[in-house]
C-alpha cells in the first residue's frame, strides 16, 4: 500500500481518514454554530488534516527503517527495490 498524503481538500488517501476522525470528534462541539460558520471550521479542519497528512508521511519517507523481510515461495521475478526518497537502489530481488 502505498503513503498517499491525499489531497487539500481531504477527499482522498490519509488526508480523508484524518478529516473524517476530526469531524466526528469536534463537529458535535460545534453543533450549535450556524451551519455557515461550521462549514468554515471543517474547511479549516480539511486543511489541517493535509498538513498533518503531508507532515506523517514526509516523515515516515525520511526516517524509514526495513528489518526482519523474509521470503517464502518461489519468486519468479528478477527486480530491483527501491526504498527511499531520493531513489537510490538499496537492494535487489533474486
Amino acid at each position: 500500500m502505498p503513503l498517499d498524503p491525499g489531497n487539500i481538500a481531504a477527499t482522498s488517501g490519509m488526508s480523508k481518514a484524518i478529516f473524517e476522525q476530526m469531524d466526528a470528534v469536534l463537529s458535535p462541539a460545534f453543533s450549535k454554530l450556524p451551519a455557515e460558520d461550521l462549514d468554515k471550521a471543517r474547511e479549516g479542519w480539511r486543511k489541517l488534516s493535509f498538513a498533518i497528512a503531508g507532515g506523517v508521511v514526509a516523515h515516515i519517507v525520511a526516517n524509514m527503517e526495513i528489518y526482519g523481510i523474509e521470503v517464502t515461495g518461489n519468486l519468479q521475478q528478477i527486480g530491483t527495490v527501491t526504498l527511499s526518497q531520493s531513489g537510490a537502489t538499496i537492494g535487489h530481488v533474486k
